[in-house]
């Protein structure tokens, strides 16, 4: 490959915006955990897709640019690019997300709102007669309970007497 400085100027663009692309994949892990709060295995998941999806960015950037010959300025230039997509870019990215995520979750309230609506009224007008029937078997098993513990009562009552009986003969 040709040393010159144009293509060393290309190889570091690319790699500029191969750190740009690093840190707005990082603010889509960024604006996910702020929307959907996560447990501490589904951060480490995260985490290692991140590192993951980093290291395919940084391996295609080096062998596509500079067919795969690894250069300090390669590095020096993607922490270039990320930096600048942090100063630069990533407070738009971030509100312009969360506002489209925002919108989403009401349009999607509003419609899940109407499509249950339904299903409420139907449980409202069932609420009472479900609530007078589980009164009436509460009130069953209740009865039905005492009765067994006294059942249990006289059982335990006549054993008391067989044994009585047989330790008498």
């Amino acid at each position: 490959m040709e040393v010159s400085v144009i293509n060393q100027a290309n190889i570091f663009l690319f790699a500029v915006a191969g750190g740009m692309l690093i840190a707005f994949i990082y603010d889509i892990f960024r604006i996910k955990r702020k929307t959907v709060k996560t447990r501490s295995f589904g951060v480490f998941i995260e985490d290692f897709v991140f590192w993951v999806l980093v290291a395919l960015i940084m391996f295609a950037v080096v062998y596509f640019s500079n067919e795969g010959e690894v250069r300090g300025y390669i590095f020096l230039g993607a922490a270039i690019g990320i930096v600048l997509y942090s100063l630069l870019l990533s407070r738009l990215v971030m509100k312009l997300f969360l506002a489209v995520i925002g919108i989403l979750k009401r349009i999607f309230k509003g419609i899940w709102f109407v499509v249950s609506y339904p299903f409420r009224i139907i449980i409202r007008i069932l609420k009472v007669p479900c609530g007078f029937m589980a009164k009436i078997s509460r009130k069953a098993a209740r009865r039905v309970n005492r009765v067994r513990k006294s059942q249990f009562a006289k059982l335990y009552i006549w054993k008391k007497m067989i044994k009585n009986k047989i330790k008498k003969i």
